[in-house]
Order: structure tokens, then sequence, then C-alpha cells
């Protein structure tokens, strides 16, 4: 089911900032045209999760001197995003850790590739996953002390992975180069929303546990396609609503959750990353663009089209015509 709304009046949303008022109301009359790109940019102004990241997408719609440009500029962001999830269907899993591996002196340097930090995760997270509780199977299997535990206490057991939470094929800019546009003010969602430069190209940043979530693999899944994320509760650090995309993704999980470490030397998930992913998955839900993403993406897999260098726009730019025509 679509959970796109339309973009709201603008009411009072923004009285305290005349340049993303202007902004927003460029995109009001321009929905009919590319309603799901017209849309990003209308949630990326609502849903930017600081003022300075507002201003800045309220900038660079501003810079557009054509409304073509304004379009351009969110079918720029739509194909950011589609990328992403384009990247997800091809991904494969990493190797299970070793007993040896799976054991950790502290203190610790900050992990540089997926298998430290998975394991410098297991341990922060007492080899749990981090929103269900459930614990890693390998870890149960290696360690005779958890195995105890969980064989006394009747605990779930569950596959689990090493999450990034601003995923790399969206932290990183240069995938900026292989979707065309005319626009040239462009800048991608992880500049706008003031995380970019935590995540130089070939540094290791990505990988900082104040970037991973251990969790089960189905968690893993939802959380990667933002259809899971956190919300702040605001009443104790770290404690977060675990919001869903639909109520029925994991309705098994907890409402609220509070992340915590095993230790002072493994740090927790960084509040501005958790803040970035769920206004993305904001961004993705109202507009409506993950579901157009997965559909555009199910169609090129039946044509057999979408090609590694982005060449396939022309595609995009169709599917993007119907849709307007669709809706009008």
């Amino acid at each position: 089911m679509s959970t796109a709304i339309p973009l709201p009046p603008p009411g009072n949303m923004f009285d305290e900032d005349e340049e993303t008022r202007n902004a927003y109301a460029r995109l009001l009359p321009l929905g009919d045209q590319r309603e799901v790109a017209i849309r990003i940019l209308g949630q990326m102004l609502i849903q930017a999760p600081t003022l300075n990241g507002r201003r800045r997408v309220a900038k660079c719609i501003n810079q557009c001197d054509t409304s073509q440009e304004v379009v351009e500029l969110g079918e720029f962001h739509l194909g950011y995003f589609t990328k992403h999830f384009k990247a997800l269907r091809t991904a494969s899993a990493p190797p299970p850790l070793s007993f040896g591996e799976l054991q950790l002196d502290l203190p610790v340097e900050a992990p540089i590739t997926h298998a430290e930090a998975k394991k410098q995760g297991l341990m922060r997270d007492n080899y749990r996953c981090m929103l269900s509780g459930a614990v890693d199977d390998d870890a149960v299997e290696s360690l005779p002390w958890l195995y105890a535990e969980v064989v006394a206490n009747h605990a779930k057991v569950a596959d689990t992975r090493c999450s990034l939470i601003v995923p790399e094929h969206i932290a990183c800019e240069d995938i900026a180069g292989s979707i065309n546009t005319s626009t040239s003010n462009i800048q991608t969602i992880p500049r706008l929303f003031g995380i970019a430069n935590d995540f130089c190209p070939n540094q290791p940043a990505i990988f900082d546990l104040r970037n991973i979530l251990t969790l089960e693999v189905g968690v893993q899944v939802c959380f990667k396609k933002f259809v899971i994320w956190l919300e702040p509760t605001g009443a104790v650090d770290n404690q977060y609503y675990i919001v869903r995309k639909e109520d029925y993704h994991y309705r098994d999980l907890p409402g609220v959750v509070t992340l915590s470490s095993t230790s002072p030397d493994l740090p927790l998930p960084d509040p501005k990353y958790l803040a970035f992913h769920a206004a993305c998955a904001r961004i993705l839900k109202f507009s409506g663009a993950s579901d157009f993403i997965i559909s555009f993406l199910d169609e090129v897999e039946d044509t057999h089209v979408l090609s590694g260098d982005g060449s396939s726009g022309e595609l995009l730019n169709h599917l993007l015509r119907a849709e307007s025509l669709a809706v009008s």
C-alpha cells in the first residue's frame, strides 16, 4: 500500500526562514510534472534533521534558474536513492566470524574493515541484535558462557549482521558521477544534511562503531530498506522509538529500545547518523519514492536494461514521465 502523501500547504511550517518558504513555494505548482521527484524535494525540506540542512536544501532549490532545473534536481535525488536500492539487490552476505575472531582485548583501535566492525559491534552489543535482543548464533556456538546463558534463559537465537547506519552506497559521494543532470548546483543528501565530511572517500569512518548496529538478518534488511528506523524519545540518552513504514514490519519488536555498550571503549551509534537515516526513511515514505523505486527496479529486472554505469537513465526518465501521466 502506498504511503505517499501530497505536499501539504506550507501553513506556518517555515515561518522562521524566508528562503525555505520560497523554495517550498516553488515546488507546489510542479507536482503534476514529476510527482515523486518534487515530493522528494518537499520532504527533504520538511524532514531535514537540522535547520542548517533544511537551509542547504532550500538554497539548492532557489539556485535553480528554471522549473525544469528544479525537476531535474528532484530526479537527481530520486536517482541517488535508486542507486542504493539497486546495490541492495546485488549485495552478498559476509563470511561468519571464527571463534578466535569473536574474542576481543580492550582497548581497541577503531575498526577499518567490515570484519573488525562486526567483531567489535558484537562485543559492544553483548552478542545480540540491538533491537530484538536475539543472540548471535555463531557466538552461541563459539562461546560456552553464552551458550549456557541462552539455554538457561530460553533466549532467542538468530543470525546477525553488522549493519551500517549510513549505508556505503549513500555515504560515498562519487555515486553522483553516474547520474546525468544539467543542473549545476547538485549536492548529495549527505552533504546537504551535514554528514558528508565524516565519510570522505577512502576513509575507514564508514566502519566506525558510531555507524554500526548489530541486527538480526530480517531486521537488518528492513533497516537497510528504510522501512524500520529509530527516532529519539527525548527522555533518556540513547533511547529510541522503533518506527516502521507499515505496522506489519516486525510487529514483535519493542516500541522503545535503549542502546547500551558493554564497554566505554566501544562507542554507541551516533545520534547524528541515526537522525540522518530516519530523515531518509521519512523522505522515502512520505514522497512515495521507495514504492516507486521498487517498482522501477522490478521492471528493470524484467527488461534487463539497467546497466552498471548508470546509462539506463533514459528508462528512469521514461518511467518518471509515465508515473506523472498516471496521476494527472
